[in-house]
């Protein structure tokens, strides 16, 4: 850069990792160059939420992500289609599969719903790992994600805590996750507080049923509650997406 004859910088946000944290800026004042310093901070600290906070803590950024019908529910009748939300709805699903480095779910939905877990339809995307949480360790043998081309990355872990799962899953250099279910996963995450973000597809339709999107115990009283920020809200064809911020996560 200085090389180039560069005599003005302006940086968004600046590196979280200690050992480069300013260095740069530091090393372009003394030979002269003119920086500006946090232009659109928020935004790049946005862009580099995952990343910042891997650094930071050395655990993934965990996004939990899930279908839902209006009132909450998870699952159609039985026999009938698994989907709840519309074609525009899961596509942009897999546009964020393609953002993340792993993708988690439970035994009960590798044996409802046998999923690939796989990036489709986004042109260059990595195929993100795998991850399946088990208690019993009884999983189909025959399910896509032992049976597939991506078989070798697909990770199962065994009668291991959330927190540990996702300790180790940082070691590994995974920087991100996303939980897409079933029901036990998401209200794990929940009651354990590792949410660092919330992704809500809402089908237009009111099914009724057990089926809910995050049972676990629940909060013992509002104030407890795991309380959003940065709430928004788009619609995506015929479904409804909500994107929000866990308050007092570890990536803030």
């Amino acid at each position: 850069m200085l090389q180039a004859g560069v005599r003005n910088v302006v940086v968004g946000a600046i590196d979280v990792n200690p050992r480069h944290s300013g260095k740069g800026i530091v090393q372009l004042r003394n030979a002269g160059v003119r920086v500006r310093e946090g232009v659109l901070a928020d935004d790049c600290a946005q862009i580099n939420e995952a990343f910042n906070k891997w650094i930071v803590t050395g655990r993934p950024f965990v996004i939990a992500k899930c279908g839902m019908s209006l009132d909450g529910r998870l699952t159609r009748p039985g026999g009938e289609s698994r989907w709840i939300t519309g074609r525009a709805a899961r596509r942009n699903a897999h546009e964020l599969r393609a953002q993340v480095d792993a993708i988690l779910v439970g035994t009960n939905t590798v044996r409802a719903d046998n999923p690939r877990l796989t990036v489709r339809g986004v042109r260059g995307a990595r195929q993100p790992w795998r991850i399946v949480l088990t208690r019993s360790g009884k999983l189909p043998r025959r399910a896509h994600l032992f049976s597939d081309q991506f078989i070798s990355r697909t990770l199962i872990y065994q009668r291991k805590s959330l927190a540990t799962v996702l300790k180790n899953l940082g070691q590994r250099g995974i920087t991100s996750v996303l939980i897409e279910g079933g029901g036990d996963v998401l209200s794990q995450a929940l009651d354990a507080r590792v949410i660092d973000k919330v992704q809500l597809y809402l089908g237009p339709i009111l099914t009724g049923g057990p089926v809910i999107a995050f049972p676990g115990h629940g909060a013992d009283a509002a104030a407890n509650a795991l309380r959003l920020r940065c709430v928004s809200y788009r619609q995506i064809g015929e479904s409804v997406s909500i994107t929000a911020y866990a308050e007092n996560s570890e990536s803030e």
